[in-house]
């Protein structure tokens, strides 16, 4: 037996060192998998970018397609007051010398859409009889006032353009016979301005129903005072006006639209199915689209409502190229890094500058990324999706503490002439002048953006009262009063400002904007160059 006091305790068993190769796969697996790990969150934060792009493109093309139906209804506004001071500086229009006016303003795009121009006078019922031999003496033969009529006033088409065989037919037409039309001539005639019917059948599209509307112009007796609705209503002598389907005049601006959105036009202020009157792609399919948006369109006592959404065509105009370079040369890049830091193992120090270099530049290239995601490129202001984020975060604050704040929507007047007359380059600078003057109007707690063309917002997320959004905006006010020196061009403009208080107005960001937005458009009815607190 082995004797305990010389026995010795046993050895510890000792592994053989691991392979050098092995032993060194550690460092160069976690920075490939460290630098997959973070091409993956640049990968998901470009996706985010791009959906943040695309959503900035579809409110731009909203906006677009509002400005353009606008562009287009102002355009008609123009050609009436055109034909009104026609009448006004003539002793007498004849029908001759009207279809030639209306032939010459035929020539304009503008007139795109419109079937008809005419001219009907208001005539009391002992007028009637003169008036009906005249017309079969000067050459209509047939002219005859209908439908029939009591003995209060006619209002009968009397001149139309082009003189078509279809347009023809509205000769002798009492309008007043169409409460529709008889109430807009009447609105035409209290404002002094234009008034838009609803929806209405034109005579040449019995039996068809296709969507049309007309807006009309109050003439009146040259000398007679004007200043108030009864003086107008007992100077009036007529109306000149114009028809055009809806359908026509949209197809007439086709060359215009933005590929990828599709169109829904709505008679009045809701989109209630049955007051469809324009949709671009009714063969949409049943899946929700990705982008939707709701825009209203007010005219003088009337309005439209724009439903606006994306089609596939519009994502495939928007390519993900980036986000599948992220990809790509991050996988490549941590294939390499893990491949370096294996070979190069000795030397880890100039392994890891390189890695803080390489990270150092996709940080830079993600800061980069989100600054494009957020800012307006020409101006460098918050885009509508910053100035969202910002907006959440103040009433977020403003509700916690209890206390006021203010969001304006500031339009630039006039801005359109600018470039037309001097060119998108000098409006680009205008753009830019112009958001710089705003800015050093406001407090660095303050937030200014620029939501499109020449609109921009701005948030006061700290005020005491409404007088210090007072204050504020005629700061703004009297900036931009001031002339701009644009290269040679010695430019002037103003705004039109549209002011919301929260909460005494809106206690929701949706509200706000809205509230904003029509105290904005209200401030440019009543003659631009001021402001409007909202309702």
């Amino acid at each position: 037996m082995t004797d305990p006091e010389t026995s010795h305790p046993a050895s510890p068993v000792v592994l053989p060192p691991a392979p050098p190769r092995l032993r060194n796969l550690g460092l160069p697996a976690l920075v490939g998998l460290l630098s997959l790990a973070l091409t993956g969150w640049l990968w998901h934060h470009e996706h985010q970018a791009a959906e943040a792009r695309m959503r900035a493109d579809f409110d731009f093309s909203v906006r677009q397609s509002v400005s353009r139906i606008e562009a287009r209804i102002a355009s008609y506004e123009q050609m009436l007051r055109a034909a009104r001071g026609l009448f006004e500086a003539s002793d007498e229009v004849s029908r001759e010398d009207f279809q030639r006016f209306v032939s010459a303003l035929m020539g304009g795009p503008e007139f795109s859409g419109v079937q008809l121009m005419a001219f009907t006078p208001q005539l009391a019922a002992a007028q009637i009889p003169r008036h009906v031999a005249t017309r079969k003496a000067l050459g209509d033969p047939d002219y005859t006032i209908r439908p029939g009529y009591d003995n209060g006033p006619v209002a009968p088409v009397t001149y139309v353009a082009p003189p078509t065989p279809g347009n023809r037919t509205a000769l002798g037409h009492n309008l007043y016979a169409d409460p529709l039309r008889r109430k807009a001539m009447l609105q035409a005639c209290d404002s002094g301005g234009i008034a838009i019917t609803s929806r209405i059948k034109l005579l040449i599209d019995a039996p068809l129903n296709r969507p049309a509307f007309a807006i009309y112009l109050a003439l009146y007796a040259k000398g007679q005072p004007g200043d108030t609705p009864a003086a107008r209503q007992a100077a009036l002598q007529g109306w000149v006006h114009m028809a055009f389907r809806l359908a026509d005049m949209i197809a007439s601006m086709h060359g215009e639209g933005s590929p990828g959105i599709a169109l829904r036009i709505y008679d009045g202020p809701a989109a209630a199915p049955a007051q469809l009157m324009f949709d671009s792609d009714p063969e949409a399919v049943a899946a929700p689209p990705r982008f939707t948006a709701v825009e209203h369109i007010e005219f003088p006592q009337h309005s439209w409502t724009l439903q606006v959404r994306s089609t596939p065509g519009f994502e495939l105009g928007h390519s993900d190229n980036p986000a599948r370079i992220i990809a790509g040369a991050g996988t490549c890049v941590s294939l390499l890094l893990a491949l370096f830091t294996w070979q190069l193992v000795t030397g880890r120090a100039r392994a890891f500058a390189q890695a803080q270099a390489m990270t150092r530049e996709l940080r830079e290239r993600e800061e980069h990324m989100r600054h494009m995601a957020q800012h307006d490129p020409l101006t460098q202001l918050p885009n509508r999706a910053l100035f969202s984020d910002r907006l959440q975060a103040a009433l977020a604050r403003a509700r916690r503490e209890r206390s006021p704040a203010a969001l304006m929507f500031v339009d630039l007047d006039h801005f359109k002439p600018v470039n037309d007359a001097c060119g998108h380059a000098v409006g680009d600078s205008l753009l830019i002048a112009a958001a710089e003057r705003m800015r050093e109007c406001l407090r660095e707690s303050d937030t200014l953006a620029r939501i499109g063309g020449d609109e921009f917002v701005v948030l006061l997320p700290h005020i005491d009262s409404r007088d210090d959004a007072r204050q504020v905006a005629e700061r703004i006010r009297a900036s931009i009063a001031l002339p701009f020196h644009i290269g040679p061009h010695q430019i002037g403009i103003s705004v039109s400002i549209g002011i919301c208080i929260f909460p005494d107005h809106a206690d929701d960001e949706v509200g706000l904007m809205k509230c904003a937005d029509v105290a904005m458009y209200r401030a440019k009815e009543l003659g631009r160059d001021r402001l409007i607190f909202g309702d």
